[in-house]
């Protein structure tokens, strides 16, 4: 129980506490004056954030409750159950069914959230169809890419004395690999991508893009409508497969200038190297993660009740992930939010500071962002500086 305990105080218990506050944040602010939105725009926004809170602290003991499921009886029964088997495929059906068992949980509450909440606030777009095709096709991803990589690292582990430095270096690569071909191969798999059709304005973006020294191998528009409402807009692929992606709603709802701000902003990471300091900061947390793995202490699995092989250490690192991560969200945050106004810097010197405060405060409007956060939440969770903060470092004047 010890186990569970070090859970529940480690990960569940912050995690609940954090979104208390933040539910208190937003009640409290929501009965003063409204800013960046009109009175309308700014109480849907608070209360669409308190739902999505409330859902997060019922999912939240969810997870509590399964991981007591894991270490008390869980693993243990598995475990039993799969005597016999060769070692590999012993350890692919354990792991898979620790990632599956909690894919399937969290299908509820992705229901719940997208086609009550999202539905009621204007979001959703799609059918029930749809949600069950990207299911479908999400959990076939895991079976088959997972069955590979938990292989590959129950070989490695085998094979090699130092086994969590090798494994490290395997889903370091995939990592890498992943942020390659996500935008050629794994997003067409999910939306339809299509070059951009208004000569004028990609002429205007690849202007734009030689001014930063960007190469990239197209502008392409998403079909991000069919699912979602939102605006957004981004880079991907690395190498020869970065490309920019405009979200076809974006394009529907901002003006040219403001477009061009945002692509600005993106071509910032690009220019500061932000990427590929997210990857290699990645790269540490889970060089991290390895380390603490292979130094487990065998208390961990005489409490589950089960043997201490390769598969149940993996096992054993699969369900404390969210703890070490929950832990490590602020270092990421910190660098992530610091990254976010040296792009916003850069972008403004494509552009302009009204052009590019503008289009933030559009895209606020649009996706109905609450704009007011607790600090203790933003430390934590947030991976942007607080969108009052950006405008005034962009000299803009708030209301």
């Amino acid at each position: 129980m010890l186990l569970v305990i070090l859970f529940l105080l480690g990960f569940i218990l912050p995690s609940i506490i954090l979104d208390l506050l933040q539910r208190a944040h937003i009640k409290k602010t929501l009965k003063q004056k409204p800013i960046l939105l009109d009175d309308k725009d700014y109480a849907k926004a608070g209360y669409y954030a308190l739902e999505k809170l409330s859902l997060h602290i019922i999912h939240s003991v969810v997870d509590g409750v399964v991981f007591g499921f894991w270490i008390v009886y869980g693993l243990s029964a598995l475990d039993s159950q799969l005597a016999g088997l060769n070692p590999y495929l012993h350890g692919i059906v354990l792991i898979l069914s620790i990632l599956l068992l909690g894919s399937l949980i969290g299908i509820p509450f992705s229901l719940y959230e997208t086609f009550s909440i999202d539905k009621r606030y204007g979001f959703c777009k799609q059918g029930i169809g749809l949600f069950l095709l990207d299911l479908s096709k999400g959990l076939l991803f895991v079976i088959l890419l997972g069955s590979a990589i938990i292989f590959g690292l129950l070989w490695l582990m085998n094979h090699y004395a130092y086994w969590w430095i090798t494994c490290f270096c395997l889903i370091f690569s995939i990592v890498i690999l992943a942020n390659a071909i996500y935008p050629t191969i794994i997003a067409p798999l999910f939306n339809k991508f299509s070059p951009l059709k208004d000569a004028e304005l990609t002429s205007r973006i690849e202007s734009l893009l030689t001014q930063a020294g960007f190469k990239s191998n197209g502008v392409y528009v998403m079909d991000a409508s069919k699912r979602d409402g939102r605006l957004n807009a981004y880079f991907g692929g690395i190498g020869k497969t970065k490309r920019v992606v405009l979200f076809d709603t974006l394009l529907d709802k901002i003006s040219t200038d403001g477009l061009l701000a945002i692509l600005g902003h993106e071509l910032g990471h690009f220019k500061n190297n932000d990427i590929l300091k997210s990857i290699c900061l990645r790269g540490v947390f889970l060089f991290a993660l390895f380390f603490i793995a292979s130094h487990f202490p065998s208390a961990f699995f005489t409490q589950s009740n089960i043997p201490e092989t390769n598969a149940a250490i993996l096992g054993m690192l699969l369900l404390l992930a969210p703890v070490f991560s929950f832990w490590f969200l602020p270092v990421i945050g910190y660098f992530s939010r610091k990254a976010e106004y040296g792009a916003d810097r850069f972008g403004a010197q494509l552009s302009s500071k009204s052009h590019l405060a503008n289009a933030l405060v559009r895209l606020v409007n649009e996706n109905k962002t609450f704009p007011s956060s607790h600090p203790i939440y933003i430390f934590f969770y947030y991976s942007h500086p607080p969108l009052i903060e950006r405008l005034k470092a962009l000299d803009y004047e708030i209301d």
